[in-house]
């Protein structure tokens, strides 16, 4: 047997185990506070990782898989003294698939009570399978809706894009990162998962839904470069402050969920052009700060599509206090970059 095959063949096994041992512990009780019952485990393969040093490791060794390879997988790692264990120890866990619906690894959440030196979300190491930069949990689960059209709905965590599927009721599915940033793989795998029948390349909209929070903020303006390259519509789902789309669909309900998003989308540039004029807002009392701040903006909005265009520059002559002309004038100005960086 390969390498892939061998580790393919390990991480389905552990994946089977996991949801084997999901009725002991707290996760059947922490999963249903969430609003997620034993429908939604089983739909989406999540299990438990028993709180012993080798419950699946001495599991895998039954089954007649070499200590190496249990390894090589990242299920096992050697302790200090040299005793091979489990990496995943009391959490729950997410199987995280490719698009041929290969376990390649898991992300584990840790307990409530577990503590701020123990992280809530730990991935498997990289292997030659699992590079969480080049993989978004979701997105086998909901490649079927997302060919029929449905709409992508990037999220932070596991928990937030069951949440997405769970109350997009077919229109909607949500994907998450596994633990790191968006990357350029990432999105060219979700224009993958959702092209449609007729081969379309570019989807009609890709929604953001990170935390309503500075960091959350942050990532949704750096995950708007990366996503012009397979929608003309990046979208942002605007969530109450301090939440996150799982927390509204335990505390709201699904069907809450899904009205936020029908209702709440605003194009992802706002954020983009927002944080842009920010660095300028102490001094926009002053005509030059005024139009530093315009310049400054001036490329990003050039960049859109024709038809935001005007959208912004009503926005940005109410923010910094000048008129439609000059803001107009400016991201004229400023086009010519624009279009000379765009060519190859």
């Amino acid at each position: 047997m390969d390498d892939r095959r061998q580790l393919a063949a390990l991480t389905d096994a552990a994946a089977r185990f996991f949801a084997g041992e999901m009725g002991c512990g707290w996760a059947p009780g922490y999963l249903a506070s969430r609003g997620f019952g034993a429908t939604i485990w089983r739909e989406w393969g999540i299990g438990y990782a028993p709180a012993t040093w080798t419950a699946l490791t001495d599991h895998l060794r039954g089954l007649g898989f070499p200590q190496p390879a249990i390894e090589a997988a990242g299920l096992a790692k050697r302790s200090a003294r040299g005793v091979l264990i489990d990496v995943f120890r009391d959490r729950i866990m997410f199987p995280v698939r490719d698009l041929g619906g290969t376990v390649c690894g898991f992300v584990g959440r840790a307990p409530p009570a577990a503590g701020d030196t123990i992280p809530v979300y730990l991935n498997t190491p990289t292997t030659s399978l699992y590079r969480k930069g080049s993989l978004l949990f979701g997105c086998y689960e909901g490649q079927v809706a997302l060919a029929a059209g449905a709409c992508p709905v990037i999220a932070e965590g596991p928990l937030d894009a069951i949440a997405i599927t769970a109350a997009g009721r077919r229109a909607y599915v949500g994907v998450a990162p596994c633990g790191t940033a968006l990357t350029p793989a990432q999105v060219t795998l979700l224009a993958a998962a959702a092209r449609h029948p007729a081969g379309a390349r570019r989807l009609a909209a890709v929604v953001v839904a990170f935390d309503a929070d500075p960091p959350g903020h942050r990532a949704a303006i750096r995950a708007h470069a990366l996503l012009r390259d397979i929608t003309s519509n990046p979208l942002t789902a605007k969530l109450p402050a301090g939440t996150d789309p799982a927390g509204y669909f335990r505390d709201h309900g699904a069907p809450a969920l899904g009205e936020l998003l029908d209702h709440q989308l605003h194009p992802l540039a706002d954020l983009v052009v927002d944080a842009s004029i920010a660095k300028f807002d102490r001094w926009l009392e002053f005509t030059d700060a005024k139009f530093l701040a315009l310049h400054a903006v001036a490329p990003l909005i050039a960049a859109l599509p024709a038809n935001q265009v005007a959208r912004q520059v009503a926005r940005v002559a109410a923010r910094i206090g000048l008129t439609h002309a000059e803001v107009t004038g400016a991201i004229t100005a400023a086009l010519p970059k624009v279009i000379e960086a765009k060519t190859p």
